[in-house]
């Protein structure tokens, strides 16, 4: 097979772009996702805001390594309530036991969240039932619905979902993937401030007096005793018995996690439909370009003729020994 010096010069030029890029992504990219999801709030915004790296968030597809190297999953699993480990290091102490200590039906009537948390699966909200999200046993989004969990029956069988995505590392690097996919999906990742009393910083004592407020208080809270009970989770179907099993149960919660609520991912507000409960489109099929992403992948054709530098090297061989034929053979 013969190469005219135009071809040679292509495929030198050609590889040379390839070994460039290989070593970009050695040496690291623009965002290292495994450093965690403040690196993600930090830097992709101002990637977005450059015109010509605004792109790279969705340049999966056609960077070096192509496709398959970061096709992200979103499983559906179950794990026992218990077992969850918290990334948040803030949970709302309301959040977490008022609508099972009053029995809130969100008008619906039953099943309310405490039928729900006693049988397991999912908890209801006003947007609707979702899974906790996990990774692994980490808890990623939806730390309220576990904590609503541990407070009525930690031993519950509760509907996950886990995200499963090459090259992350722990749950740091999870979170911050969920940021990297709000950001490449819908072009935002909204966050939200912590607001009201943190269970972390409550002894018993007072859980247990906030919860006698919402059983004796609340229109439905008269039922939580009896259902308790029913369920073989208290002895006696007494407000007190009630009381002191939620305050047992809340003080004490695993955690707290490492990442307070203002860097926490929150993909229903930047705009899933289902708040990552099932796999998103863009990031099943490799779009979403999440590892060492380096501004060669926006350009990257998918039609480059690709071949190795020992390839290359004999090509360039073969060629120069028959031209050395031809000029012998002149």
């Amino acid at each position: 097979m013969k190469f005219s010096k135009t071809q040679l010069e292509q495929m030198i030029e050609e590889e040379a772009s390839v070994m460039m890029r290989e070593q970009e992504r050695g040496s690291g990219g623009l965002i290292d996702i495994n450093a965690g999801p403040e690196e993600v709030l930090n830097k992709v915004p101002e990637l977005l805001k450059d015109p010509k790296l605004k792109q790279i968030v969705r340049s999966g597809l056609t960077d070096a390594a192509g496709p398959d190297d970061e096709k992200i999953e979103i499983k559906p699993g179950t794990r026992t309530a218990r077992d969850l480990q918290p990334t948040q290091s803030q949970i709302g102490a309301g959040q977490s036991l008022n609508d099972q200590a009053a029995d809130e039906d969100f008008g619906g009537g039953e099943p309310t969240n405490l039928d729900r948390a006693i049988k397991g699966g999912k908890l209801a909200s006003e947007g609707g039932e979702f899974p906790i999200l996990v990774y692994k046993n980490w808890v990623l989004d939806g730390h309220h619905r576990w904590s609503q969990f541990i407070t009525t029956n930690p031993g519950a069988t509760v509907d996950v979902v886990e995200v499963v995505a090459p090259g992350i590392k722990d749950e740091k690097g999870a979170l911050a993937l969920l940021h990297f996919m709000n950001f490449a999906l819908f072009g935002k990742s909204p966050t939200k401030d912590f607001k009201g009393a943190n269970i972390y910083t409550l002894d018993a004592a007072s859980i247990k007096d906030q919860a006698l407020t919402q059983i004796k208080q609340t229109k439905r809270g008269n039922n939580v005793p009896e259902k308790l009970f029913k369920a073989g989770l208290i002895e006696t179907p007494t407000p007190e018995a009630a009381a002191n099993h939620f305050a047992k149960n809340l003080a004490n919660l695993s955690g707290p996690g490492e990442f307070p609520r203002l860097v926490m991912p929150q993909p229903g507000d930047a705009g899933s439909d289902d708040g990552f409960a099932t796999t998103p489109k863009g990031a099943g099929d490799g779009a979403v370009n999440y590892l060492n992403p380096v501004p060669g992948d926006i350009k990257e054709s998918k039609n480059l003729m690709s071949i190795s530098k020992g390839r290359l090297k004999q090509i360039i061989k073969e060629e120069l020994a028959n031209r050395k034929r031809e000029k012998n053979n002149g």
